[in-house]
């Protein structure tokens, strides 16, 4: 492969990737919102992903993330902490709780389900200030085991995919109607640049004793 073929590759493959990733994320958020509609309605949260309507290659899944205890009113937390586990302070120019302390307590009362702590030492049960239970934005899991991915891919190599993927179009240009003409014009000259740099390979410019310097003048050899 030449080296303006791979430079053709490489644009072309980063154009696509760019769309791709755009769909990807808007079919992401579009499949979420489905989930999270199908679990209000009829109490779905799991979904197989199949090709065709034939063989199934995974699955997606709505995850609801168990609630966990977080810090909402640090002074009142530290000011518990600092009456009842001292030790626990670190003091610089501020007092603040010691960050495996504050770990450990956040842990188990994300076990316990509740704003509470168990002191192990004394057995007394605390209602711990400034902190409390906070639940997490449900969010969707694609599972595609090695299996389905095979899958996808030889339907890919039979051209199977076009009723499963979305077409796939760059973003549509500016509505500048100056921008736009001014890029319509570059792309001429650089198809004119093109058909120009084409002419000089076929005629073995690459054998031209100046193509060295050329090259370093060009930013380096490539």
């Amino acid at each position: 492969m030449s080296l303006k073929d791979t430079a053709r590759a490489v644009a072309v493959l980063s154009t696509l990737a760019d769309a791709i990733g755009d769909q990807l994320k808007a079919a992401k958020r579009e499949l979420e919102t489905g989930l999270k509609a199908a679990k209000a309605e009829t109490g779905t949260q799991k979904i197989s992903v199949s090709l065709d309507e034939g063989q199934d290659v995974g699955t997606v899944s709505l995850v609801q993330p168990k609630a966990t205890a977080a810090v909402t009113d640090l002074d009142a937390f530290t000011a518990w902490v600092l009456e009842h586990h001292a030790g626990e302070i670190t003091r610089r120019f501020v007092t603040e709780v010691k960050p495996g302390f504050q770990k450990k307590i956040l842990a188990e009362i994300t076990a316990a389900g509740v704003a509470e702590w168990a002191d192990p030492e004394t057995g007394v049960i605390h209602e711990v200030p400034g902190v409390e239970m906070q639940g997490r934005a449900p969010y969707t899991r694609l599972t595609v085991p090695d299996t389905g991915k095979d899958a996808i891919a030889e339907a890919w190599r039979q051209g199977r995919l076009a009723a499963a993927m979305p077409a796939i179009a760059p973003a549509a240009p500016a509505e500048d109607g100056g921008d736009v003409e001014k890029l319509r014009k570059e792309l001429a000259e650089l198809r004119e640049r093109d058909r120009w740099l084409s002419a000089l390979e076929a005629a073995g410019v690459d054998n031209w004793q100046g193509i060295d310097t050329a090259r370093e003048l060009a930013g380096g050899e490539a």
